[in-house]
């Protein structure tokens, strides 16, 4: 039995599966081991480098036991050998990720596409159905005669602004941004299923995400949370409670303090519907759900722009208040993005 100094892998995970048993997964070699409360005590252990004796020893447990453990780990990539020092291993760089950020990070490079005959159930809806207090049906907007402005004008232009004039968005300037930002263009069928066309574009046509509209300064519609229904180009009234519109409000101006003065006056909370598509993805799925959330942001920032508006994501969200407030199920749907808007001050147009 040879002489060999053994070390855990820096990028494992440990959960229990279905059948509540526990697994060890290193994500980045996407290896897995179903292991006892004994071999957890073994990874442990090798934090740093050891020989068989020394984990003997510490452990009490039987070096042919052991060895054999650690000779399987060994094989699975999730325990290195030192003969593996510069395979795998490489901590001094580890500080800059958080572990799950960097699992997920590595996913993307094992992920792909379910077979037909993997996916479960039938394709989900891109389309939600949603009743509320009440709905309000947005003109189709106008062909408005504006400043012609190149596309190269518009990204040059394009910048996140948080002060606002004292005017306000219109209803009519609401509802142009809303349909050349998200409105469904087309729906058609596939062998994937119903699928649609929108502005920004989305991984394997699934369009997960949903903006819900909170309504702070427009005229003309109530006040509170709206679901814009981008099918029927719609705004769906789904809660005006003024406590949790306040609360919510007051949450953005104290995480953007002291660059946010006032309320915008509208506020977009952004969601995905995750099964859209992580029914066709296999370990991509909220990688491209967030790369989809960039796309959507990026065509806000460039019709906001060419309206001459001010606009802005945040970064952060009361999640248990949007749940309240929206009712939602957030293992089926759930925050991902927020963005702001608003008329700017004269010297940030």
């Amino acid at each position: 039995m040879k002489s060999f100094e053994y070390k855990r892998s820096p990028y494992l995970f440990i959960y229990w599966n279905e059948e509540n048993k526990l697994v060890l997964y290193n994500y980045n070699t996407q290896t897995k081991a179903l292991v006892s409360k004994d071999i957890i005590s073994i990874i442990d252990s090798l934090s740093d480098w050891r020989n068989l004796q020394q984990l003997s020893d510490k452990l009490r447990i039987n070096k042919k036991n052991l060895y054999d453990a650690i000779e399987h780990l060994t094989e699975l990539k999730i325990v290195y050998k030192n003969t593996q020092r510069n395979n795998d291993i490489q901590d001094s760089k580890m500080g800059l990720w958080d572990p799950i950020d960097l699992a997920m990070q590595r996913q993307r490079s094992y992920g792909g596409r379910f077979a037909m005959s993997e996916r479960v159930g039938k394709s989900p809806s891109p389309v939600k159905n949603v009743t509320g207090i009440s709905s309000y049906k947005l003109s189709k907007p106008q062909k408005i005669v504006r400043r012609k402005v190149s596309l190269e004008e518009v990204l040059d232009k394009r910048k996140s602004i948080r002060k606002y004039s004292n005017k306000h968005i219109s209803l009519p300037d609401l509802s142009y941004f809303l349909y050349h930002s998200a409105r469904i263009k087309n729906v058609f069928h596939s062998k994937e299923g119903t699928l649609t066309e929108r502005p920004y574009p989305s991984g394997g046509a699934r369009y997960p995400l949903e903006i819900y509209v909170v309504n702070n300064r427009v005229d003309k519609i109530q006040k509170g949370i709206h679901y814009y229904d981008p099918l029927k180009h719609q705004l769906v009234l789904l809660n005006k409670n003024k406590s949790y519109q306040k609360r919510f409000n007051q949450f953005v101006k104290r995480v953007l303090y002291p660059n946010l003065k006032r309320e915008p006056d509208v506020i977009f909370i952004i969601t995905a519907v995750f099964a859209r598509t992580m029914w066709k993805y296999d370990k991509l799925g909220l990688s491209l759900i967030l790369s989809d959330l960039g796309c959507l942001y990026q065509t806000m920032y460039l019709i906001a722009t060419e309206m001459n508006l001010a606009p802005c994501p945040v970064g952060k969200i009361d999640e248990e208040l949007v749940k309240k407030w929206t009712g939602l199920d957030w293992l089926e749907e759930a925050h991902v993005g927020t963005f702001m808007l608003g008329v700017p001050e004269a010297d940030q147009a």
